[in-house]
């Protein structure tokens, strides 16, 4: 399994290999940023945790996701700062 994280003007794009591919837009996006998320029943997805499906690799930093018609997800990081970094530069 490999899980992959591409953030840039217009969206997100994670793959979590060889299961999900998913792109989301700005535009439907209503809330993200980052949390730790603590222990949500181990590593890999996670269905039906309070933040949404979880994609996550290790650890308990993540990007929580709200979208605008209500789903949640979130996807894990092992690079908080950086990602914290590039939301604000986007203005998220």
């Amino acid at each position: 399994m490999k899980l992959t994280t591409r953030i840039n003007k217009s969206g997100i794009e994670m793959s979590f290999f060889p299961f999900v591919k998913k792109t989301t837009k700005w535009s439907d996006i209503k809330t993200a940023q980052v949390i730790n998320y603590g222990f949500v029943g181990g590593w890999g997805i996670r269905l039906w945790t309070k933040y949404g499906t979880v994609y996550n690799m290790k650890g308990n930093k993540g990007l929580a996701i709200e979208l605008l018609n209500g789903k949640k997800f979130l996807i894990g990081t092992q690079k908080e700062a950086e990602l914290t970094s590039l939301l604000k530069k986007l203005g998220v």
